[in-house]
């Protein structure tokens, strides 16, 4: 993502450049809605902007963090950002649709190969004409860098998947949004939006028996105690955003605004490494406590793609092809990248 900004320009110019002692300070405040805990990957990658921030620019750079939802929901966080009262927040998808609705594209299902895939194409041309285009709309909201927000969702179920048709007529707990319930309904299942508060009592007394959803959310939040499967089909990667005051972010010297582009960029990529640390332990946790799983075959992925050109047709008759094209088009050249350099890695003598 740094093409998206400022050019590549080494962190450590910024320190040769440091104004001294008495030089006019910066405040950047982060909030974000996850826990303040060793185990939120909201909170984590901020502890290491903290500490990354404030010892590079000498102390020219004060980093606050405001975790659990202190300053508010996703909705009012990003409003903060648009009104240049709060620098830096992070969302998922779901927290961006209300301002920019074409953000969703990102979450129609089965449409990312693989993680190198999710990463490649995160780094590219799609994602800097997502950036123009929200900044345009909002005229302060700045995306500086991509992460990951708790890696895949796939089926959770109080009686096992074996195959695709297992999940005819089962109650499955989504979020809000249309592409889920469409995805969701094309693949045989029978969507029930449900509050997040409200998940664990659904699931224990039966008004849903099942959600789409991550390990990662599954095993901090106890949902492992009243669902014991999960078939892994990995239908949708959770991308996390991290926006900026356009505003403040111009209002510093052109040291540091390199250094908090650096900064938040590696925080974006502690977030993404984090949550590949945490799925493994956390699904090592789930089959610890009675949790069993299995891998859905490819086979049996492709019995649910109707419900992925439900969720695409969907998207095309509310807004348009533009953006879905523009998906669809990265994606192809990120796979083709990812090919070519595995081609690369396994020829002999080249």
């Amino acid at each position: 993502m740094r093409t998206m900004l400022f050019g590549a320009v080494a962190w450590g110019a910024a320190l040769l450049a440091a104004g001294p002692l008495g030089a006019q300070q910066f405040t950047l405040k982060y909030a974000h809605v996850g826990p303040a805990t060793e185990n939120s990957d909201d909170h984590v990658p901020g502890v290491f902007l903290k500490s990354f921030l404030e010892s590079r620019s000498g102390g020219r750079i004060k980093v606050e963090i405001y975790p659990a939802g202190q300053l508010g929901q996703f909705r009012e966080l990003f409003e903060q950002i648009q009104l240049n009262t709060l620098e830096l927040t992070h969302t998922s998808v779901g927290g961006a649709s209300a301002f920019f609705p074409e953000i969703q594209v990102t979450d129609i299902p089965y449409m990312i190969r693989d993680d190198l895939v999710a990463e490649t194409v995160g780094r590219g041309p799609f994602f800097e004409k997502l950036r123009d285009a929200v900044l345009k709309k909002t005229g302060n909201v700045r995306l500086v860098a991509m992460g990951n927000t708790g890696r895949w969702r796939s089926f959770f179920t109080k009686k096992p998947v074996l195959k695709a048709a297992d999940l005819a007529g089962m109650k499955i707990r989504i979020v809000d949004s249309p592409i889920q319930v469409n995805f969701v309904r094309g693949a045989g299942a029978n969507p029930v939006p449900i509050p997040w508060g409200e998940v664990y009592t659904s699931l224990a007394t039966g008004v849903a028996e099942g959600l789409n959803i991550a390990i990662t959310d599954v095993v901090p939040n106890k949902l492992h105690e009243v669902v014991k499967h999960v078939v892994i089909d990995e239908h949708m990667y959770l991308y996390g955003f991290y926006w900026m005051s356009d505003a403040w972010l111009k209002s510093l010297p052109k040291d540091l605004r390199i250094l908090v582009v650096d900064g938040v960029e590696q925080m974006a990529r502690v977030q993404t490494d984090f949550n590949k640390a945490f799925e493994s332990r956390a699904y090592e946790q789930f089959v610890k406590e009675g949790g069993t799983i299995r891998v859905m075959p490819p086979e049996e992925k492709a019995k649910l793609v109707p419900g992925r050109e439900a969720a695409k047709k969907w998207f095309a008759e509310k807004y348009g092809r533009e953006w879905l094209d523009a998906w669809e088009q990265a994606l192809a050249a990120a796979e083709a990248q990812v090919d070519a350099e595995r081609k690369r890695l396994f020829q002999v003598g080249g």
